[in-house]
Order: C-alpha cells, then sequence, then structure tokens
C-alpha cells in the first residue's frame, strides 16, 4: 500500500480533487495485487486439496476391497487353514 494510504478523514478534506483520485487509484492497484496473490495461493491450496481428494478416492476403494474380501470369507482368520484360503 501507498504510505498515504492511512489518512484520516480529517486529512481528507485538505486533499484536492486529483489528490484524491490519485491515492484512490493507488488504493485499488495495491487490492488488485492483494487480490492478485490470494487467487494464486487459492488456486494452489485447490490443486492440492484435488489430489488429496484424489490418493482419499483410492484408499477409499482400496479398503472397500479388502472389506469385501474379508466378507466373503477369502482369508478367515479365525481358521487354522487361513494361509490356505488367501
Amino acid at each position: 500500500m501507498s504510505e498515504d494510504s492511512s489518512i484520516g478523514p480529517e486529512s481528507i478534506f485538505n486533499l484536492s480533487d486529483r489528490e484524491m483520485l490519485e491515492e484512490i487509484e493507488v488504493q485499488i492497484d495495491d487490492a488488485s495485487v492483494s487480490l492478485t496473490h490470494m487467487l494464486r495461493a487459492s488456486s494452489i491450496i485447490s490443486t492440492q486439496v484435488n489430489d488429496l481428494a484424489a490418493k482419499c478416492s483410492a484408499n477409499a476403494q482400496f479398503l472397500k476391497a479388502w472389506r469385501d474380501l474379508l466378507k466373503d470369507g477369502h482369508c478367515d482368520v479365525g481358521t487354522p487353514s487361513a494361509a490356505d484360503n488367501c
């Protein structure tokens, strides 16, 4: 932000219309730079969230497959011949 961006209401009346316009333009430029940085950060975070969601989905599918195998009794750990069933 500009050095004058912290001007108080009392000093607004001391500025000419041109100075006021310039100050507003500087503040708009500063805000646009900040918003651009926030957009980039949001995009990066969005990509990371999508990657994490894909990994979670793959893990969920893996766990469901194991659950289904165990439900079907393919690796019944309780029987002495559990190694033969797998």
